[in-house]
């Protein structure tokens, strides 16, 4: 089949039937089971794979990528013909915790996100919209048994484990110990599920050994193109609905010191998970891959 894409046709065809040594990067964002069953078959025909699903993230001997943080693991690329893209959570904490690493090494970071209903795919987008619709109409949210999230908060996003955290909440402690391997870290992570289709909002306090001062934080995180750190106060421009519109960055606002000067800093970020977390950082990956690896 065709599809026209950026004024272009292209041809579509099944994955199944491709020939994978005829490329020397391919991406998989089609969900963990898609890429359990081709990529290693494209690895084993030659191409790298750039995988935006959880499948192997957690295998010690790939590389598990955030753009502009651990650039340095593509060089092991070639070793399993795989690379692992972080979670668009992880991405989004990590580009804002990694330029403050120059101050000193990060000792605490604690962390609110407030996840949208994209974090699950379309059908999380489709969930929110058809229970909006419904509510708005007078009637229940769901006529199956679902957890009600348009005009409400919930406080489990993904599955509760044996120690209390979540399935996301343990995601994003965990990716970020993999890649700031070098810091003495301690995370801790909520994460709350709320009614807004993109974008995910995160509230950061976090604590270096040396202490941070928002003006030294300020000139490290303007140095990055796809990073804007809001000086205004309008609610607006700080919110995931910002997000949508425009050229994909994270914005960073909010930005306090601890009031018993002790070193501490917080910050709120918001970032559109689908296009600025994965897709933006994925394509971020290929261009190195391709301009300094392969």
């Amino acid at each position: 089949s065709k599809i026209a894409f950026a004024g272009k046709t292209l041809t579509v065809s099944t994955a199944e039937d491709f020939d994978f040594s005829q490329v020397e990067v391919v991406l998989f964002a089609a969900g963990a089971s898609v890429s359990q069953a081709l990529a290693p078959a494209a690895a084993e025909a030659g191409a790298v794979v750039v995988d935006l699903s959880p499948a192997y993230r957690y295998e010690a001997d790939i590389p598990l990528v955030v753009a502009d943080v651990n650039d340095e693991m593509l060089a092991q690329a070639r070793e399993q013909n795989l690379v692992a893209c972080a979670d668009a959570s992880t991405v989004q904490l990590l580009r804002a915790l990694k330029p403050l690493t120059e101050l000193g090494p990060l000792q605490d970071v604690v962390v609110t996100q407030f996840q949208a209903a994209s974090a699950t795919g379309k059908s999380g987008v489709d969930q929110l919209a058809q229970q909006s619709v419904r509510l708005l109409n007078g009637l229940s949210p769901s006529e199956a048994a679902q957890a009600q999230i348009a005009f409400n908060v919930l406080p489990v996003s993904g599955q509760i484990q044996e120690n209390g955290f979540t399935s996301e909440e343990l995601k994003l402690m965990l990716e970020t110990r993999r890649i700031l391997a070098d810091q003495p870290l301690s995370i801790q992570v909520t994460t709350v599920r709320v009614p807004v289709f993109y974008g995910y909002g995160q509230s950061v306090t976090v604590r270096s050994m040396q202490g941070l001062s928002a003006a030294q934080c300020h000139a490290l995180w303007e140095g990055n193109d796809d990073i804007s750190v809001q000086d205004s106060d309008d609610p607006q421009a700080m919110s995931p609905v910002a997000m949508v519109e425009g050229e994909p960055v994270m914005r960073l606002s909010r930005v306090r010191e601890e009031m018993e000067a002790g070193g501490a800093l917080s910050y709120f970020s918001v970032a559109d998970n689908v296009r600025w977390g994965a897709a933006l950082n994925a394509v971020k990956i290929v261009e190195k891959l391709l301009k300094d690896y392969l």
